[in-house]
């Protein structure tokens, strides 16, 4: 009984994310209600997440993600979190040249308890005519309700040079801990083609580099 209880409540929190009051819901193309979006996350795992969006003052929407992975000769692994229950709520402002966004988070795995809290900022601007900047500012909390504890605050941010032409970026991300000191923590290349996004970076460069390569295609519909 008492493990419901957590369930229910973060169910009940992301529902209310999308439903609030007078919702106002967009005709564009963008912004349809329904999100169905299929992704691969890695060379044998997949990913779905759906649910519904609103659009107004904040755009908000929530649902459920639904992960799968198997091994080489198609083998199903049992996933860590099947099913995990999501919501956000973002507002952007500024128009032109420089913009600037905000974004709360929430999601709850109810098998293993486990919650992820996040909240950020992002700034945009353009620096020449070929050539934009982004500034990312993030804080990410972990909490299990089964266990009744949380992680340390996560700060993060990070700096990109984007070019909108060729839609090659160059990322440069680095950490504060809880005595203020920044350090960076990885720097990488970042390349779009299409739904199709290829990267190459190296994590922890001054203390312990290693190489990190990424590969995502994701499809909407």
């Amino acid at each position: 009984m008492k493990r419901r209880i957590p369930t229910r409540l973060a169910a009940a929190g992301i529902v209310l994310i999308c439903v609030g009051k007078s919702p106002q819901f967009a005709s564009a193309a963008d912004d349809r209600r329904l999100i169905w979006s299929p992704s691969k996350t890695g060379a044998n795992s997949y990913k779905f997440r759906f649910g519904v969006r609103r659009t107004g003052r904040w755009n908000t929407s929530a649902g459920a993600e639904v992960s799968m992975d198997a091994t080489r000769s198609g083998k199903i692994n049992p996933p860590g979190a099947p099913v995990r229950l999501w919501g956000t709520a973002s507002r952007g402002s500024g128009r032109g040249a420089v913009t600037r966004s905000s974004q709360v988070s929430v999601d709850y795995n109810a098998l293993r308890g486990a919650g992820n809290f996040g909240a950020g900022t992002a700034r945009s601007w353009i620096v020449t005519p070929t050539l934009d900047a982004e500034v990312h500012r993030s804080i990410a909390i972990q909490c299990n309700a089964y266990e009744s504890r949380c992680s340390e605050p996560k700060l993060t941010q990070s700096a990109k040079l984007v070019s909108p032409a060729s839609r090659t970026s160059l990322t440069v991300q680095s950490q504060v801990s809880r005595d203020g000191v920044s350090g960076v923590s990885r720097i990488g290349v970042e390349q779009n083609f299409g739904n199709l996004r290829l990267g190459a970076a190296v994590a922890d460069p001054l203390l312990a580099p290693r190489s990190v390569v990424d590969v995502r295609y994701s499809l909407k519909w």
